[in-house]
């Protein structure tokens, strides 16, 4: 047998490559989600996944097909992290809650929100979470076409601030520099020639003002009184009825 013969000593016998552990689908995601955080969902390729687990990324193609379908287990695995709260029968209060870390959920992995434009994740943790979405709309009065709209209305809303979040924290780096630019910014606006901006010279202070949280709070709130007004429509009590008891009780 070969390995009983000695090795010339013009010759280096090559020492045999370790076996390399068969790759998971979990592993996979895992190492994605990796990339994604340190150099985004631009990066995420199938070669810099394959890399990143020490492979080829002809490894990768045994669990996942392509790009496409890693982007929507990694943005799946991320909406896994949103933690549901236990409903309180107040439906605006549970859908704050929800919005609120759905948010924390997308904010904490770099720009995988931006993941999400141009797609409809599918994946079990994203049914589990319309499915909850939809249960706090369809009580409280509205017709089924309209939260048939206002579930992907809200998740846009959300993954947009929290994209948008992303963004500031990859120019500025944290909330000192994002503070400096909007002071900045609102310098700039009270110097444009009033004669022709006089409604943004006079508000130059105002349209800066707000964190990210407070424009966040707001906007939800904007969304959230129009779909209690559109219930209340549908329903024909004119918004008499308190739309939290109202959804307590159906």
């Amino acid at each position: 047998m070969l390995d009983d013969m000695p090795v010339p000593p013009w010759r280096e016998r090559k020492k045999p490559a370790p076996a390399r552990r068969p790759l998971s689908y979990e592993q996979i995601v895992e190492a994605a989600i990796g990339v994604l955080d340190s150099e985004g969902v631009d990066a995420m390729s199938m070669r810099r996944v394959a890399q990143e687990l020490g492979t080829g990324a002809a490894s990768l193609y045994a669990h996942v097909q392509n790009k496409d379908e890693l982007i929507d287990a990694v943005v799946d695995r991320i909406l896994g992290e949103v933690r549901i709260p236990e409903p309180t029968g107040e439906w605006r209060q549970d859908f704050l809650a929800v919005a609120y870390a759905t948010r924390a959920a997308l904010s904490a992995h770099r720009d995988a929100a931006k993941a999400l434009w141009g797609r409809v994740p599918t994946g079990l943790n994203a049914m589990r979470l319309a499915e909850h979405v939809y249960g706090m709309l369809r009580p409280i009065g509205l017709p089924d076409q309209l939260v048939a709209w206002a579930g992907p209305l809200l998740f846009d809303y959300i993954t947009a601030d929290a994209y948008e979040g992303s963004l500031y924290v990859a120019a500025f780096g944290d909330e000192t520099g994002s503070a400096k630019y909007f002071e900045d910014l609102a310098t700039y606006f009270a110097a444009l020639p009033a004669d022709r901006f006089p409604n943004i010279v006079g508000m130059a202070r105002t349209l800066t003002s707000g964190g990210g949280d407070e424009r966040f709070a707001f906007g939800l709130d904007v969304l959230l009184t129009g779909l209690a007004a559109k219930a209340a429509e549908s329903r024909g009590d004119g918004g008499s009825e308190p739309l939290g008891d109202r959804g307590a009780d159906t």
